[in-house]
């Protein structure tokens, strides 16, 4: 059985899906299941960051209007061909709103999430270290 916002991979070609309805059949690429990959929640000491953090910037004031950013970023990860963010997910406390962005190696991994909604949280997954959470 599935599991709703479940993000699964395939151990064997590297395809990864997420489910939005869970059902009850099993989730089967290149003739294996796919594995649910885990959250992670807490840094480790390999020095690379992993947990994405949620940033309101003030971004200046023009004719007397201050105005404010949210950014989603990882400022210290790797973003090389062999390991890098592959893509940074924002999602609402209901998780009935999501919004996604994907990377490719050599970018940024920055995502401008202003006006999204008021406490998202983030996750974010490395193609080397799997799938991790904001606090």
């Amino acid at each position: 059985m599935s599991v709703k916002f479940g993000i699964y991979k395939c151990n064997i070609c590297g395809n990864v899906v997420q489910v939005f309805e869970a059902g009850a059949g099993e989730l089967i690429c290149c003739g294996e299941e796919m594995e649910l990959l885990s959250t992670q929640y807490e840094e480790n000491e390999i020095g690379e960051k992993h947990v994405p953090v949620i940033d309101t910037v003030h971004e200046g004031c023009e004719t007397g209007v201050c105005t404010e950013a949210t950014y989603v970023s990882l400022n210290k990860h790797p973003m090389t061909k062999e390991h890098y963010i592959q893509f940074i997910e924002v999602m609402n406390q209901e998780k009935n709103e999501i919004r996604i962005k994907f990377f490719k190696p050599e970018e940024t991994p920055v995502y401008n999430i202003t006006g999204f909604c008021e406490k998202p949280f983030a996750l974010e997954l490395c193609n080397v270290h799997g799938l991790w959470r904001s606090k």
